[in-house]
């Protein structure tokens, strides 16, 4: 390989994964929007919120990438004892009783689901005194969507990546909050 190339495809397991150097994402789109009406005559607000995107957890994705996050990984733990075989000496700035992740997959190629929420507002308005009081419920995740909002990122060796990708976390269910709001 000339040395010209500004990305290698042969990974190094101990410096940045020159894979990540070049990476062309498909268009993540996310949609959100909100809207509220108050119903004349019987004075009732109604308010709703959508949102539809692709899950990501930011804090559970790597960071050595070019890439916006959204993308999951397959994070490969080695021991160094086996990169020290591989290498011909530890990883840097490792030691032999440690462990060296390794990320299997290329940056951009994996994503999670897209998850679809909507949550609305019902609210009665009541005026008295030259005050204003809203009265109402929302209800959050109105179609109690269970969808996966986290995966399991690790492929473990002795399992053979069996549970690479198992959901770890999903949407939280339906709930209902009760309010009242006082504007004076």
């Amino acid at each position: 390989m000339s040395e010209s190339h500004t990305c290698a495809t042969v990974v190094k397991i101990d410096s940045p994964d020159p894979r990540g150097c070049a990476v062309t994402e498909p268009w993540i789109t996310a949609v959100r929007g909100s809207a509220s009406y108050t119903v004349p005559k019987v004075d009732v607000l109604v308010s709703a919120t959508v949102r539809s995107l692709r899950t990501t957890i930011p804090f559970l994705m790597a960071t050595n990438s070019a890439t916006n996050g959204a993308s999951l990984n397959a994070n490969y733990n080695v021991p160094n004892t086996v990169a020290q075989g591989l290498l011909g000496r530890l990883p840097s700035g490792t030691n032999a009783n440690g462990t060296t992740i390794v990320n299997l997959v290329e940056p951009a190629q994996v994503y999670g689901d897209r998850v679809t929420q909507v949550d609305v507002r019902f609210a009665k308005v009541l005026r008295f005194k030259g005050k204003r009081v809203d009265a109402g419920v929302d209800l959050y995740n109105l179609f109690n969507t269970n969808d996966a909002a986290g995966y399991e990122q690790t492929f473990d060796y002795a399992t053979q990546g069996a549970t690479w990708l198992r959901p770890t976390s999903i949407v939280a269910p339906r709930f209902a909050r009760v309010n009242v709001t006082l504007n004076f």
